[in-house]
């Protein structure tokens, strides 16, 4: 008698868990198979990735300074200026990029010669 006790409380606790996940929007899933539920319960992406990435007149707009150089126009950019400042102080120090073909793989070649 013992073992028919057992199965009529697991089936107790089955039904339990169904009403309750009907109650709070659960799902009922006893053998715990796989589903896709977890993914239809995230957020719709599709708006933040819209977001994300910019529009063509967006990005037409990026070009501007670079087109206006190529023009001879001559165009205000401070973040430019302040990274030529910080270059031509490295520079001044010695730190600067080498000149083309005097860099360390051109120097380790001529050690090897």
């Amino acid at each position: 008698m013992s073992g028919s006790g057992a199965v009529a409380q697991i089936a107790q606790k089955l039904k339990v868990a169904e009403l309750s996940a009907k109650i709070f929007g659960n799902v009922f899933n006893p053998t715990g198979a796989r589903t896709g539920n977890y993914i239809l319960r995230q957020n719709f992406r599709g708006e933040h990735m819209v977001r994300y990435y910019p529009s063509e007149q967006e990005i037409n707009l990026t070009k501007v300074p670079r087109l206006s150089r190529l023009l001879g126009e001559k165009q205000y950019d401070p973040d430019e200026i302040d990274r030529l400042n910080v270059v031509d102080k490295r520079r001044a120090r010695g730190k600067g990029a080498p000149k083309k073909g005097e860099g360390k793989r051109a120097l380790l070649a001529k050690k090897k010669r």
